[in-house]
């Protein structure tokens, strides 16, 4: 039974690693800025003044990637670094004016526009949801290490319990 899935769960996979690329080079070509650099911009526009190794842990890059993004974003005004000490190391990046327009006339990063969406979900759901992902993670892991299967939600996981139409995602 596996062997007939697998194909139709390659498909969506892919399915959605090319919405992801839509939306990048959407992004890209009508406002001349790429993924990381709008969301490293939000972020900054969130937080405030922010050192870019604390940018770097909430961006999940590393640190010569999102240093690279603020070069580019400076470059474009849209981003200033401030030395806040005598130690050149003590730096931290804020957000211009032109940064300050451009996030409000720019579109949602894509993860935004899914949290939008997402929250229309009850709990249920999104569990059965993140279930589902973490199952595709182990599965689509490296072979040598090995498959951690996460416990299915408890309404799954309960005998004689069977998905319904309610329940479906």
């Amino acid at each position: 039974m596996p062997e007939q899935f697998s194909m139709q769960i390659m498909m969506r996979l892919r399915q959605i690693f090319q919405e992801m690329s839509k939306h990048s080079k959407h992004i890209q070509e009508n406002y001349k800025i790429t993924v990381p650099q709008l969301i490293c911009l939000q972020e900054v526009y969130e937080h405030g003044p922010i050192s870019i190794g604390a940018l770097t842990k909430i961006v999940f890059l590393n640190n010569s990637t999102v240093t690279g993004i603020v070069d580019r974003l400076e470059k474009r005004e849209l981003v200033r670094r401030n030395r806040i000490s005598k130690d050149r190391r003590q730096v931290h990046v804020e957000i211009t004016d032109a940064g300050i327009k451009f996030i409000q006339e720019a579109p949602k990063p894509l993860h935004t526009r899914f949290y939008d969406r997402l929250k229309q979900f009850d709990e249920e759901k999104i569990t059965m949801i993140m279930w589902a992902l973490e199952m595709l993670v182990d599965l689509l892991g490296p072979e040598e290490s090995p498959m951690d299967i996460p416990s299915p939600p408890s309404h799954l996981a309960q005998p004689g319990s069977e998905i319904t139409a309610e329940t479906e995602i």
